[in-house]
């Protein structure tokens, strides 16, 4: 099933285009990326699918026509985590995760809470401590974990290896296999890391100056001359 459905997007800062006629698909239960370079359009695509930015096109999402407001697009199911994180500097890791729980009344937020220091250990050890102290690696766990506790039915992650060392990465990339082996979860990457994006990804779409120049399943992209030479530096 298609959960998302993306069609001839275009969005303008002013009278520059950033985006022009985007379109593509991700299915329910799959791990698909768009790679490109910095500045390529990748957070501008993604603001524009959470609601964040006003576009030209149509986008569905669970076979309806996306709501156009941010808080109604979270109701959806359909959960951003954003590049640079967006936390609650001064609040603690247990508040800033309890923050992405917000909108849901049902029982299981203490055991969706389990879940995710089950995946990121090192947020239990620091549940009580402020945001701001923690390392950037850390961060990126709490603003994944934050993403969660909405429980998604489709996650966008924009830029989550950005800046961070390779253990941590290794530790990111750790937690991802688990969230899409144990829960199926859809999950929808933005990442300059071509490698780490062709590691989880079944389909990959390329991204250039705010245009889809290359797309299909990770294996066949794998064997474009132009991607290796590019992007997976082969």
């Amino acid at each position: 099933m298609k959960l998302l459905e993306v069609n001839g997007l275009d969005v303008f800062y002013g009278k520059a285009q950033a985006l022009r006629g985007v379109s593509f698909t991700v299915q329910e239960g799959e791990f698909a990326s768009v790679i490109g370079s910095n500045g390529a359009g990748k957070t501008t695509l993604f603001n524009a699918i959470s609601g964040l930015l006003p576009y030209q096109g149509e986008i569905g999402f669970a076979g309806q026509k996306l709501p156009s407001k941010p808080h109604e697009i979270v109701q959806s199911g359909l959960i951003h985590c954003p590049e640079g994180r967006s936390l609650f500097a001064y609040l603690s890791v247990l508040d800033n995760l309890q923050l992405g729980a917000y909108r849901r009344k049902d029982r299981e937020i203490e055991r969706d809470l389990r879940v995710v220091f089950e995946l990121f250990p090192r947020l239990e050890e620091r549940e009580r401590q402020l945001v701001h102290t923690l390392s950037g690696g850390e961060q990126q766990m709490v603003a994944i974990g934050r993403a969660l506790m909405g429980r998604p039915r489709l996650l966008l992650l924009d830029e989550p290896t950005l800046g961070l060392a390779p253990i941590v990465r290794s530790h990111i990339s750790q937690a991802l296999d688990a969230i899409q082996e144990r829960y199926r979860m859809t999950i929808l990457l933005a990442e300059q890391n071509a490698d780490f994006a062709f590691k989880h990804s079944k389909r990959i779409y390329l991204l250039e100056t705010g245009q889809i120049v290359r797309e299909g399943t990770a294996e066949e992209l794998k064997r474009d001359d132009y991607i290796r030479q590019a992007y997976l530096g082969s």
